[in-house]
């Protein structure tokens, strides 16, 4: 198995992916997701098996803050470790940058995998704004 940076040309095989193993909505077009890329150069990560994306996390750098999204662990390989490895290797590398503080928004029911993966729930809010027609709950 083999991490290694997101590209650009790796868009449609990302697309496929997560359309399988997770969800895409109009947030996942080209246009963001290379946006996304050329503000965070190198930060985002995925893992392949055989020359097959098996996991994914995006992660970004406000300057302050460090983010993560689109953890996503092929259904195949779930419960091996392959999502807490790529969020402690997203992590440092956002450590790195300087983030002191990563926030992550996750469903409660995954609460859990992410407090095992060293995050704490806190009395925080989440709360959003958003102009795309993805019902963000």
């Amino acid at each position: 198995m083999t991490y290694r940076s997101i590209k650009l040309t790796d868009y449609q095989n990302l697309i496929d992916f997560w359309r399988e193993n997770y969800f895409v909505n109009e947030l996942d077009d080209i246009k963001h997701f290379k946006l996304f890329l050329e503000k965070n150069p190198d930060l985002s990560l995925l893992l392949e098996d055989r020359n097959k994306i098996i996991g994914t996390i995006l992660a970004s750098f406000d300057g302050r803050r460090g983010y993560l999204q689109k953890l996503v662990v092929d259904k195949k390989y779930r419960r091996r470790g392959i999502g807490n490895k790529l969020i402690d290797k997203a992590v440092k590398k956002l450590e790195k940058l300087g983030a002191l503080y990563i926030p992550i928004s996750c469903e409660a029911k995954n609460l859990p995998f992410f407090e095992k993966s060293g995050f704490k729930e806190t009395d925080r809010v989440t709360v959003s704004k958003s102009r795309s027609t993805y019902p963000i709950k």
